[in-house]
């Protein structure tokens, strides 16, 4: 550290400990450096190393444990492997994706839903095609595996396809653990297409407080979903990942 130098002082030790991590030095669950020991290490001031160490947090390669210390943030064991996650031969599996997912990562996992019936705000009935104030059947989902929250969701479908069918409420009745593909193929609506637009950005304050996210520093990724049969779309969602707990690994096939 050169305290000559124009880069402040902070930035330097900040540089130093994230050379350490992104060379392997520092591991994910190894313990950084305290404010103390920083000083001790580094001749500076308490408020330099908080600054230091406050950099690293909000680039999320460092979390606070309560009681413990600060450590390097682990890598997310838990992967999203796309399109083949929607596969039919996949979904002979009757469990839902996220119990498969947990299963690989050697996780245990646990679901909260809740549905109801609404009427489509703007968004949703453009998304389904539909009216605004149609009717739909609106589900809240949160992941949790291994006792950390990875995932919240809600998702709409036209009660004009599902009402008087088997699969009308989505957590309920026989097929309500299919998932979508699975519970439309039930009433005959073989979905064809799913879309997914992805979004990076920081949470709301609504999503950190669901999903037990540190005040600063970690964003999210959210996914805007739709699935279609045949060009008509039978199901939309909005899906929030905190982006530290989750990988999104894509392999497509080239035509």
């Amino acid at each position: 550290m050169n305290a000559s130098e124009h880069t402040p002082l902070y930035v330097q030790i900040a540089d130093d400990l994230r050379t350490k991590i992104q060379q392997g030095e520092l591991r994910g669950g190894d313990r950084v450096p305290s404010e103390n020991e920083i000083c001790e290490q580094w001749p500076v001031s308490k408020i330099t190393a908080r600054k230091a160490l406050t950099t690293l947090r909000s680039e999320g390669l460092i979390e606070g444990v309560r009681g413990k210390g600060t450590f390097v943030r682990r890598k997310a064991p838990r992967v999203r492997l796309a399109p083949q996650r929607w596969f039919r031969h996949v979904q002979t599996d009757s469990r839902p994706t996220h119990e498969r997912e947990a299963e690989r990562a050697g996780e245990d996992s646990l679901a909260s839903r809740q549905s109801r019936e609404v009427q489509a705000v703007f968004d949703v009935a453009e998304r389904l095609n539909i009216e605004t104030g149609d009717p739909v059947s609106e589900t809240h989902y949160l992941i949790v595996m291994d006792g950390e929250q990875v995932s919240m969701s809600v998702s709409w479908e036209p009660l004009a396809l599902t009402a008087g069918t088997a699969i009308a409420c989505p957590t309920e009745g026989p097929h309500a653990s299919l998932g979508v593909i699975g519970r439309f193929d039930k009433i005959g609506i073989r979905i064809d297409e799913v879309e997914e637009a992805l979004d990076c950005r920081m949470p709301t304050p609504e999503e950190a407080r669901a999903l037990h996210m540190p005040p600063v520093g970690t964003p999210v990724v959210a996914i805007e979903q739709t699935w279609r049969a045949q060009g008509l779309p039978v199901c939309t969602a909005n899906v929030v990942f905190p982006a530290d707990r989750y990988e999104f690994r894509y392999r497509m096939e080239i035509k």
